[in-house]
């Protein structure tokens, strides 16, 4: 049943952005450059003759792809839900999602779907090709320990969607919330080796935004070994402490404004 209502969703959604192509092609096109802004100065610093000690740019360009990749598997189908719940509960509907014979929070999910964040897969997918071109074709070992650390990537960005939008339950006037988010996970499209060992173990352990691009990247680059899996247990942790978070702001919910 499940994946019917995703199906049909995502239908809907889609034919909604067909019938306005020029402001869906439009969206995508400034997502891209968007993206592609911080690769770039990473470019330019490179051929000016700088660089981030022990990285090379096409390196250091696959965190960055990495990071976009990521964001454009989370943010079509999890973040969409931090605009849907900010509107239903200013405007007092998120009841609607209440009555319906649907999990809450996948309705959240699934009904905030936007198809224009794709444009973050395009630009991710682009620069990951050009990183790989410039680097020695990985193993297979090193290939699946990075497909499993990038699933481990996307649950990161998940579960801060949901501490995102767990937020807005209680306070509605917190509009800038995806301002907290690219204040948050900036760090994290750079390589861990160039903060402080302090930054590196906050980075890590307490707020694990090298999660989501550099230990995916490190493990590619065969830097890392098997014991880089570690990865995966903050990971589900920090999901499992987003899912609560949600359903107790959930529980407080009030109606009407919150």
């Amino acid at each position: 049943m499940r994946e019917t209502l995703l199906g049909a969703v995502l239908r809907t959604k889609f034919a909604e952005q067909m019938a306005y192509r020029s402001h869906f092609f439009i969206s995508v096109l400034m997502l891209v450059i968007g993206d592609l802004i911080v690769p770039l100065v990473t470019l330019l610093v490179y051929k000016s003759g700088a660089s981030f000690p022990g990285w090379t740019m096409h390196e250091a360009l696959l965190i960055q792809a990495v990071f976009a990749l990521s964001k454009g598997i989370a943010f079509p189908f999890f973040f969409g839900m931090v605009g849907t719940t900010l509107g239903h509960v200013r405007e007092g509907t998120f009841d609607l999602l209440l009555l319906r014979p649907r999990p809450v929070m996948l309705m959240a999910m699934i009904t905030g779907f936007d198809p224009d964040d794709f444009g973050r897969l395009f630009s991710g997918t682009v620069l990951f090709v050009y990183a790989l071109n410039g680097m020695e074709t990985p193993g297979g070992g090193a290939w699946l320990q990075f497909v499993l650390l990038f699933l481990a990537s996307v649950t990161m960005l998940c579960a801060v969607s949901l501490f995102l939008s767990g937020m807005l339950f209680r306070w509605v006037g917190s509009s800038r919330v995806f301002d907290i988010f690219d204040a948050f996970t900036s760090f994290g499209m750079y390589p861990g080796t160039i903060f402080s060992k302090s930054l590196q173990n906050i980075f890590t352990y307490v707020l694990p935004v090298g999660l989501i691009a550099f230990v995916p990247a490190e493990a590619l680059l065969g830097r890392t070994g098997w014991g880089g899996l570690w990865a995966l247990l903050p990971a589900a942790g920090f999901l499992a402490l987003g899912m609560l978070y949600w359903n107790r702001m959930l529980r407080g919910y009030t109606s009407a404004g919150g």
